[in-house]
């Protein structure tokens, strides 16, 4: 199916505001900064590998990379992971339920988000059947966390094909670097109980860690949405030698989440129950000194069982509908980093993937479908001369039954002093269908026979993969003795061949498919500033102004075109302050704001959020242990009452108490 659609044009206002808001910098020379040493590389100072699989400090960093380190996560009092994202300057969190998160940058996305590639120390958790990441079920705590890097935009040359509009990059704790034993729990409105219990420690050249989690939630007061997840998780360390080190993580979660909409027949209310495993080895080799190797294999598993029967909709018959599926992810990857001489790096790899889906439901399988993938890399530092940085990369990848295609990056890194850099990146990515995408085939069947009664799904063509070309003029300043580093970019991303539902009113039951037809492109200029006056104070601000618009294919039979206008928030910020006293007190704050727009896919148009947290703790010492106190507001203040993806999803304030105690 090919269909052909009009094409829009944009306004030009923002590319004027954000081409003179960057070169109307200061770049006078200042005090110069000694080079970061790469020991910092786990601590606050700037220093990253997101990028390029190199690490290189921001300067030389050819993508714009938001860090959020351990400071600013036990600022910011989330207590879901996803809230910690809504720091970084053009991303959007949305809860489809209490349990269930979306989150996206430069908007355009349901549910599912299956443009953001999400990576946990190395391991991919993209979901291959539905796409997006089940957010509340990986075995992963917020005391776990080291930092998290994210890049807002495309960086396929590095991460693959979904690493579309973005990638969140985790690096969780060293185990030797965490107490023995640590006791967490917390409690507070929505029903929301938590206890989480870890033991690290180590023996020779061995470090470990056991961590266990329940976590209770009621969700949205107006919603039937609670949930009970419970989860396992193991990591260990182990140093063979000066030169060999063995990385194993191992997990696994379950629990019941409830959903649907009182009276909806396709979404009744409900409750399904979810698990999800995974194992993760890696065995890393230091060949001699800018000279590493490493091979890494994991494993992800994921269950959803979600079926239901309904009598109301063919009375006097008695049909059934189920959304359940089983996904998993066999991964194989190697990767060599060498450096040719102080101006020239490399780092390439290899990898072969199999993703398998299958679903008596919704694709009408009860045999695994599979899908080979294979893949070559490499990103090449040139450092031209004290001025000049030269980042070039790609990726080929290649999957069964589709073509192969590349992923290429440029970026040139100008440094006007030693505290001032422009950047200019281009680049250009692929996402690949998902199996739903691909092969979809849901039907109103017959309860107990399975005799399909009527279609509501079906992917009846072979679809192509969405493209995406991004480029963007960057700054950044780097102000080292006043404790300020300054991040704005100005871009422009188009999106075409959009794979969208299309539904045809000319077929029985009117069914959607999926097609490649529409284009959707994205203006804009954001800013990131991280300032830390003293050990004991931070300032974090992210501001994103964005403008979006394109077309897709809605209907068929008539046709009938959707405008994609206002399709990301027009405006978005962030704004994380915390300071410690001098008694011990540690008083943070953070505000979030986000204009008005419409969620695509089952997402609703939704008003301005505007959101403000606030949390106080306090540090106490025992006689054999130490621990802290915490109190955490949550959406207070006047204006406390928004909507949250769904208009359904009405937020309203919430007070939560959390403690912990560690034994060393």
């Amino acid at each position: 199916m090919k269909y052909s659609h009009p094409v829009i044009n944009s306004p030009k206002w923002y590319w004027a505001l954000g081409l003179g808001a960057i070169v109307s910098l200061p770049v006078q020379a200042m005090d110069a900064v000694s080079p970061l040493p790469e020991e910092l590389f786990f601590s606050e100072v700037p220093v990253v590998l997101s990028a390029t699989r190199l690490k290189q400090s921001l300067p030389d960093s050819p993508a714009s990379v938001t860090v959020i380190d351990r400071k600013m996560i036990e600022a910011s009092g989330a207590i879901e992971l996803v809230d910690l994202l809504r720091l970084v300057p053009g991303f959007q969190v949305g809860y489809d339920t209490g349990s269930r998160f979306t989150v996206t940058s430069h908007g355009n996305t349901d549910r599912f988000a299956r443009d953001m590639q999400v990576l946990i120390d190395g391991r991919s958790i993209y979901d291959p059947a539905f796409g997006g990441i089940t957010w509340s079920n990986q075995e992963l705590d917020m005391d776990d966390i080291q930092r998290i890097e994210v890049i807002s935009g495309p960086n396929a040359s590095t991460h693959g094909s979904n690493s579309f509009a973005g990638v969140i990059n985790i690096i969780t704790r060293h185990p030797s670097e965490q107490p023995a034993i640590r006791v967490k729990t917390l409690v507070g409105d929505g029903g929301r109980r938590q206890i989480y219990n870890r033991f690290a420690g180590s023996e020779g050249n061995l470090a470990y860690r056991i961590a266990l989690k329940y976590d209770e939630n009621d969700g949205f007061d107006n919603r039937h949405d609670s949930s009970d997840t419970r989860w396992l998780s193991l990591r260990s360390d182990y140093q063979i030698n000066s030169r060999d080190a063995l990385l194993f993580e191992l997990g696994g979660s379950g629990g019941t989440h409830e959903d649907g909409f009182p009276g909806d027949v396709d979404q009744p209310l409900r409750a399904m129950d979810e698990s999800h495993a995974f194992q993760q080895l890696r065995w890393t080799r230091s060949l001699s000194p800018g000279n590493e190797f490493y091979l890494q294999f994991y494993h992800n598993y994921q269950e959803i069982d979600d079926s239901f029967s309904n009598a109301v909709i063919f009375a006097p018959l008695n049909v059934s509908v189920g959304y359940g599926f089983e996904s998993q992810r066999y991964d194989l990857e190697m990767q060599h980093t060498y450096d040719f001489n102080p101006a020239q790096r490399v780092v390439w790899g290899l990898g072969v993937r199999q993703d398998q889906a299958k679903g008596i439901w919704t694709f009408k399988r009860s045999d695994w479908m599979t899908r080979d993938q294979y893949r070559a890399f490499g990103n090449f530092e040139w450092r031209l001369n004290d001025n000049l940085l030269l980042n070039l990369g790609g990726m080929y990848e290649k999957f069964e039954q589709k073509k192969g295609f590349f992923s290429p990056m440029a970026a040139l890194n100008l440094k006007l002093d030693e505290l001032n850099t422009l950047r200019l990146r281009a680049t250009s990515a692929y996402r690949m269908p998902t199996f739903w995408e691909d092969h979809a085939d849901l039907s109103i069947v017959q309860t107990g026979t399975m005799i399909p009664l009527v279609q509501l799904y079906k992917t009846i063509i072979n679809l192509r993969p969405e493209y995406i070309e991004s480029f963007e003029l960057g700054y950044l300043g780097n102000f080292q003795e006043q404790g300020l580093t300054l991040d704005m970019k100005l871009f422009h991303e188009e999106v075409k061949d959009i794979i969208t539902g299309v539904k045809d009113l000319a077929a029985p039951g009117q069914f959607t498919s999926y097609v490649n037809n529409g284009s959707f492109n994205i203006n804009g200029f954001e800013i990131g500033l991280r300032w830390d006056p003293s050990p004991r104070s931070m300032l974090h601000i992210g501001y994103s102004s964005i403008n979006t618009y394109g077309i897709r294919l809605n209907k068929i039979n008539p046709v009938e075109y959707r405008y994609l206008l206002g399709w990301a928030p027009d405006l978005t910020m962030s704004v994380l302050a915390s300071h410690q006293f001098a008694n011990g007190i540690k008083l943070s704050s953070a505000y979030y704001y986000m204009d008005d727009f419409t969620w695509s896919g089952d997402g609703d148009y939704v008003d301005i959020n505007r959101r403000w947290d606030i949390k106080i703790s306090k540090q106490f010492e025992l006689e054999r242990a130490d621990g802290e106190i915490s109190l955490i507001f949550q959406n207070i203040g006047p204006d406390n009452n928004f909507q949250d993806y769904r208009r359904d999803n009405v937020w309203t304030d919430r007070v939560f108490l959390q403690a912990s105690l560690n034994w060393h």
